[in-house]
């Protein structure tokens, strides 16, 4: 390894046989505790899976759904496999241990980079597709995958681990990747919140599609948020054996946070089987909330998101043949409306 690079390895003394043996404990303790939550609560959600996306057409957000869903778990239990006692059994060399960590840091990377396309669209949501919005969050959302994948790079090559792969040292590169999200994730908390506070004022913050997103943003805010602030803290202990301790928890929880959101949505914007007259869903996921008078429906349209071959005005030309070009001041009005007729509701009970 260079001299150069050397110098950016993080100073801390080589932990004993003894350090390293209870690290790799407690970080396989961990993985399987991880592991346990995520299936258990993906058996506790199968019900609403099978109901609210197994009749659904294929699309690119059903897609996601099963994959942020299925591929945190898939993707974890080979780790069992590594820093344990069975590990020995295999025989790996330090190549071997090189592979499984840069198999570990593709698989972090393809996991949030699908759990952020979730929060970005409840953003498009929002925001009703404004293109300014837009533009800026899939700015940040490139420029996080890209600064992750830099941080990567720094990190991989400085990783020091024993016969049994236990990481014993760290690059403070991963400073990088583990910063990138953190902006992230604070810029669309930073959205999320400002819409609801001028939603309230414009007088639709008691939409109920509005309040979900507002609160599956926040507490979705606060997991990931707090998870990766921890997950960065441990590679400052002096052992660095214990530094993966929460890594099969952030899986666990972008993966929880991704398909519990689609979950959420889909529970409150749920229509029957047959009532789904949309002709197609391609690109497109389409959340309709309940009625909040009468017979009138709010449909909220998750995509087009960019790439997507469908227009706002086609989307909002089946509910409203007058609607504007933009369609943004279309869905402004209908959200608008509930908020008022939600008020009138409370002043007027009869």
């Amino acid at each position: 390894m260079p001299d150069s690079y050397d110098n950016i390895i993080r100073a801390a003394p080589v932990p004993t046989p003894t350090e390293v043996a209870e690290g790799s404990q407690a970080v396989n303790r961990s993985s399987v505790a991880a592991l346990a939550f995520l299936l258990y609560d993906i058996c506790l959600t199968f019900e609403d899976e099978v109901d609210l996306f197994w009749w659904r057409r294929w699309s690119f957000m059903k897609f996601n759904f099963f994959f942020i869903r299925y591929f945190p778990l898939l993707a974890q239990a080979p780790l069992l496999l590594v820093g344990s006692e069975v590990t020995k059994r295999f025989h790996f060399s330090s190549h071997d241990c090189f592979i499984w960590q840069v198999y570990q840091g593709v698989i972090s990377i393809l996991i949030i980079m699908s759990c952020d396309f979730i929060l970005l669209a409840r953003i498009h949501v929002l925001y009703f597709a404004n293109p300014r919005i837009r533009k800026l969050v899939g700015t940040c959302y490139v420029l996080e995958i890209g600064v992750m994948c830099v941080g990567l790079g720094l990190t991989l090559p400085g990783i020091r681990f024993d016969e049994i792969c236990v990481v014993i040292g760290v690059p403070t590169g991963l400073l990088f990747y583990g910063g990138a999200v953190i902006i992230f994730q604070t810029i669309l908390f930073g959205l999320t919140l400002y819409k609801f506070i001028t939603g309230v004022r414009a007088g639709w913050g008691n939409v109920p599609i509005v309040k979900l997103l507002m609160r599956d943003g926040t507490w979705a805010f606060f997991v990931l948020f707090i998870i990766i602030v921890a997950q960065s803290s441990l590679y400052g202990l002096e052992n660095h054996a214990f530094a993966g301790i929460l890594y099969s928890w952030t899986l666990t929880l972008y993966g929880f946070c991704g398909y519990r959101i689609l979950l959420n949505i889909n529970h409150l914007t749920r229509r029957p089987h047959h009532a789904d007259t949309s002709g197609t869903i391609s690109n497109s996921m389409q959340f309709t909330s309940p009625p909040i008078t009468g017979n009138e429906t709010y449909d909220i349209e998750m995509l087009p998101l960019p790439g997507s071959s469908r227009s706002r005005r086609e989307v909002l030309g089946e509910q409203s043949r007058e609607a504007a070009p933009g369609g943004s001041e279309s869905w402004s009005r209908e959200l608008e409306l509930a908020g008022s007729q939600t008020r009138s509701r409370q002043v007027d009970p009869g």
